[in-house]
């Protein structure tokens, strides 16, 4: 019960993350894409770099080059081409169409990590991959197999299934500097150079548009900054502090689901039953390759743990023959040791042949107490921690 604010801000931030779809479609009315994904990001760029200097955080506002350089090409996947392609596809299709096909992503980010970054799938894995394709293809075509056949497939559809692509690669390089800078410093600089791309590419184009401006068109733009932008991006990141990010993660499957509801009820779209067993295989196919990353993992750290325990019976024994010496000196110099405490020969000494001491002072019994322990309890505790 203590964490269940964090989870109800999870359920909340895949609440507007779902309505993105169906607040771009009101957008991209107004502005061209290019001309939304620069602005938008360029405004939460700003945002953050302000809250950057607020905190005189040196290293995020200056890092290294090689991490700069990585931020680049984050903001031209993740910015430039995964946004601009999101609502240029926007013009073509459903939000409710959109919604679901980027439950895809988790799909496209292992077929890259695997092709790239040698990352290990089992069997399970890649079945719940061919589960995910044919979910997401089951969608584009609306479950014909004319369209299939003839490849006459809603362009809309395959421009947002090529977005999730870029936003996969976004991820997979995004790996590269992990640990290096900040959640927020990435996302700052990608987005300052994600904007400055958007505004170069839309200049060399001419593709910066602005059409006519309604109401719906700046709460939609407004809805993209704020909420989905800002707002969700700082709430998730402080609700997975918590919660940790493997529990987070499970909320994620919520988005395509709002933003299929979202887009049936507030937009009035029709929602095809392809679409649906669609969306329902992807998600299949995501748990299965998810849970089966999970198993690789598991099984990793249980290598790991053989092999720290077999370092930790090797420590165990050094430290026996530590503390045979150490018993052996004790019995030297006339102090009684413990019933059982291990000498050279290899037998535990036994209570008669201990050597006899003159009472000892009560003023010295704790610290006398404490020498005779120290030995037996440090191979009682590395034992203890070897068999764990």
């Amino acid at each position: 019960m203590a964490q269940a604010k964090y989870y109800l801000l999870l359920l909340t931030v895949c609440l507007i993350w779902g309505a993105t779809p169906a607040s771009g479609k009101f957008t991209v009315e107004a502005f061209s894409p290019l001309m939304i994904t620069g602005m938008r990001f360029a405004l939460v760029s700003a945002v953050l770099f302000l809250w950057l200097l607020i905190l005189r955080d040196k290293k995020s506002l200056k890092p290294e080059r090689g991490v700069l350089v990585v931020c680049f090409f984050m903001g031209f996947m993740g910015m430039l081409v995964h946004n601009g392609l999101l609502f240029l596809g926007l013009n073509y299709t459903t939000a409710t169409n959109t919604a679901l096909i980027e439950s895809i992503g988790p799909t496209a980010t292992t077929v890259l990590a695997f092709i790239f970054l040698g990352e290990r799938l089992n069997r399970f894995g890649w079945l719940g991959i061919v589960i995910s394709c044919v979910g997401a293809v089951c969608i584009v075509a609306k479950g014909s197999l004319e369209v299939i056949l003839n490849l006459s497939f809603n362009i809309g559809d395959v421009i947002i299934l090529f977005a999730e692509i870029a936003w996969s690669a976004y991820v997979v390089i995004s790996w590269q500097i992990h640990g290096r800078l900040g959640t927020i410093a990435v996302t700052a600089w990608s987005g300052l150079f994600g904007s400055l791309q958007c505004f170069l590419v839309g200049l060399v184009t001419g593709s910066l548009h602005v059409y006519t401006v309604t109401p719906q068109a700046l709460l939609g733009f407004g809805y993209l900054v704020i909420f989905s932008g800002l707002f969700a991006f700082v709430a998730w990141n402080y609700a997975v502090q918590y919660v940790g990010a493997s529990k987070a993660g499970v909320f994620v499957y919520l988005v395509p689901l709002t933003g299929g509801i979202v887009g049936v009820v507030f937009l009035g779209e029709a929602l095809h039953p392809a679409v649906v067993i669609g969306a329902i295989l992807i998600l299949s196919g995501v748990i299965l390759t998810v849970r089966s990353k999970v198993q690789l993992q598991n099984q990793k750290q249980a290598q790991i743990a053989e092999a720290t325990d077999g370092q930790g019976h090797d420590l165990l024994k050094r430290f026996s023959d530590l503390a045979e010496r150490h018993n052996a000196n004790l019995a030297a110099r006339g102090v009684e040791l413990p019933e059982g405490a291990v000498l050279p020969d290899g037998h535990p000494l036994k209570q008669e042949d201990s050597a006899p001491v003159a009472e000892p002072d009560s003023s010295t019994q704790p610290a006398e107490s404490s020498a005779n322990a120290a030995p037996v309890q440090a191979e009682k505790t590395c034992a203890e921690g070897a068999r764990r």
